[in-house]
């Protein structure tokens, strides 16, 4: 319990390095989409797809009319997409927003609480420099972007309504968990009763299982990035260290992710696959289970990384013998061997009492409440970064078009709106043409006096 919250004060993560896939890669996406500097411009996209929509009798609701919040590098093709049966995406920007606070800061950005001017949906918006993503890895800048947008139909991934970008930022406007994270909730509450650790170790098995049928891993999974709604329901989040297409034996080897919750064979620089994300939900579990890490004692170090390669943790003797062998599995030192324990994870008797149909649809009721957050948004930020106050020196447009394809919106973050019907002009008649004339005359004969 002390360490946990001696943890929370803690800068652990460390920055990643480039990323390289052995053995067979999956393919990058390629598109060659052209980059727009200005809606402005005369017959630019943008402008002729305004124009076109309001022919039809629509209207975008934002500020696309003067293209003040359309990003310096709008995804063209996507735009281009656009039928007359489909709703014109709300083009974000910061002016699009009222910022509140700052709800989280790390390595790469910092995450804000704001609200939608036009729709008035509390939303978490994190900012991340360009020039950070691209120092990280040229290739892989748009992979946070890329996994949020393939996940977006899994109930324990966080939810991303759009990203949008400046000159020098990119900006994912995500759903606001109100419920915090998994930190904050073991801080208070740690070690947990066997009914919330069964049912959030459920849940996290069906958001691990999902991004790894898609080939991703996560690599730092740990309970700061393990956030949960207002009724309990846990999603998984921060993906800027993911990697993707990942299949049957492709592996990846980079020295990534949190310290204290990596798996042995990152340490050891050995290639490894989706087993390592395993390695780390098995320290997760251990510090719901106990309210300690099982390998790491307060002080990272030399002995912390040859415990975690080569010892086994010490369980307390009271805990439940399934919940013990859950951890155990999922702690083993060989990767394989941690794959096949996973592999029947579901069949295991600590599970005995878990529908797994209700976990995966997220119709589950959580056995524990969570204590009511009111969200504060009187309060209104005064310094945020803005389109105008660009960091120097400028990124290199070849840089810049790297972020080529970054902006996008999702379903439910689209509006349409017709244009009312302007109102037909009252025809002169006779009599009000002599009345103006009369009215006229008298203003020019008092002037005259």
């Amino acid at each position: 319990m002390e360490s946990l919250r001696k943890r929370k004060g803690e800068s652990i993560d460390e920055v990643p390095k480039k990323r390289k896939i052995e053995s067979s890669e999956g393919e990058k996406d390629g598109t060659n989409q052209s980059i727009m500097k200005s809606s402005k411009r005369p017959g630019s996209p943008i402008q002729e797809c305004i124009k076109n929509k309001r022919k039809r009798g629509e209207v975008m609701v934002d500020k696309a009319d003067d293209g003040s919040s359309v990003s310096p590098k709008a995804d063209t093709k996507q735009l281009a997409r656009s039928t007359p049966a489909e709703s014109p995406i709300i083009v974000t920007g910061l002016e699009s927003f009222t910022f509140h606070k700052i709800i989280g800061e790390g390595g790469f950005g910092k995450v804000m609480l704001a609200t939608h001017n036009t729709c008035k949906q509390k939303v978490a918006v994190k900012m991340v420099k360009k020039r950070l993503l691209i120092e990280d890895s040229r290739d892989d800048v748009l992979i946070e972007r890329q996994v949020l947008e393939m996940t977006r139909k899994s109930p324990f991934i966080t939810r991303a309504f759009s990203t949008f970008q400046s000159q020098d930022y990119v900006f994912y406007v995500m759903e606001y968990l109100s419920g915090g994270d998994l930190r904050d909730y073991l801080t208070l509450n740690a070690p947990l009763p066997i009914s919330a650790t069964r049912f959030i170790v459920a849940e996290l098995i069906c958001g691990l299982q999902f991004l790894h049928s898609r080939g991703i891993i996560h690599r730092d999974l740990k309970p700061d990035n393990i956030l949960l709604d207002r009724t309990g329901h846990l999603k998984i989040a921060d993906f800027g260290t993911a990697v993707m297409n990942i299949f049957g034996d492709t592996k990846t080897s980079d020295l990534v992710g949190t310290y204290i919750y990596r798996a042995p064979e990152i340490f050891l620089e050995k290639p490894y696959n989706t087993a390592v994300d395993w390695f780390s939900a098995g320290v997760v579990i251990y510090e719901m289970a106990t309210g300690s890490h099982p390998f790491y004692e307060g002080e990272f170090d030399e002995t912390t990384i040859k415990a975690i390669i080569n010892d086994d943790p010490a369980f307390p003797k009271k805990m439940d013998p399934q919940l013990k062998a859950i951890i155990k599995g999922l702690l083993d030192k060989d990767p394989d061997s941690r794959q096949k324990f996973v592999d029947n994870i579901r069949d295991h008797p600590f599970f005995k009492k878990i529908k797994w149909t209700d976990i995966e649809e997220a119709r589950a009721c959580p056995p524990f409440q969570l204590p009511s957050r009111e969200v504060m948004t009187l309060y209104k930020m005064k310094h945020v970064p803005s389109f105008t106050k660009a960091i120097k020196p400028p990124i290199a447009e070849e840089d810049q078009k790297l972020f080529c394809g970054f902006t996008f919106a999702s379903d439910g973050w689209k509006v349409i709106k017709p244009i009312p019907k302007p109102a037909k002009p009252h025809r002169r008649t006779f009599s009000s043409i002599v009345k103006d004339v009369f009215h006229g005359i008298w203003r020019r004969i008092k002037r005259w006096k």
